[in-house]
């Protein structure tokens, strides 16, 4: 090719921070000089920068989410213990038919809502409960 680069760099210029002034330094101070301020200030009366802590949700979704770890745990077991199990799912999974999938998991005894994903490497399972919480199901074939 005779000395043409093929490399596309996309930033072609290199800056140097000891290249541009230090305006914070500046006397008097310079109109390019910004404060620094807090991403989340604080309030005089509450000098605690987070709001108070409230677990009701969080100990809500650790609840649900134990019925959730049930319906992986049949699903999950399902598949070990079945050989024509594993194999209709996989290959249901191959030949793109979701609604087979979907059948497939729900006969296994999942009641949960749940999606289906899969690729030639995987399968991912997401497992849902309102909207307190989910798990996922990433299985490699």
């Amino acid at each position: 090719m005779g000395g043409i680069s093929l490399y596309y760099n996309p930033y072609p210029y290199y800056a140097y921070t000891n290249q541009y002034p230090n305006w914070s330094n500046a006397n008097p101070p310079s109109p390019y000089h910004f404060p620094r301020q807090l991403a989340m200030p604080t309030s005089p009366t509450n000098p605690n920068q987070y709001p108070p802590i409230n677990t009701l949700k969080f100990k809500t979704s650790a609840k649900q989410i134990q019925s959730i770890m049930q319906q992986a745990q049949l699903l999950t077991e399902k598949i070990e213990g079945s050989d024509q199990f594993a194999h209709d799912l996989k290959n249901a999974a191959q030949l793109s038919k979701q609604d087979e999938v979907e059948k497939l998991i729900s006969s296994a005894g999942v009641t949960t809502k749940f999606e289906a994903k899969y690729t030639p490497d995987n399968i991912r399972i997401v497992l849902k409960e309102g909207g307190c919480c989910s798990i996922a199901i990433i299985l490699y074939w």
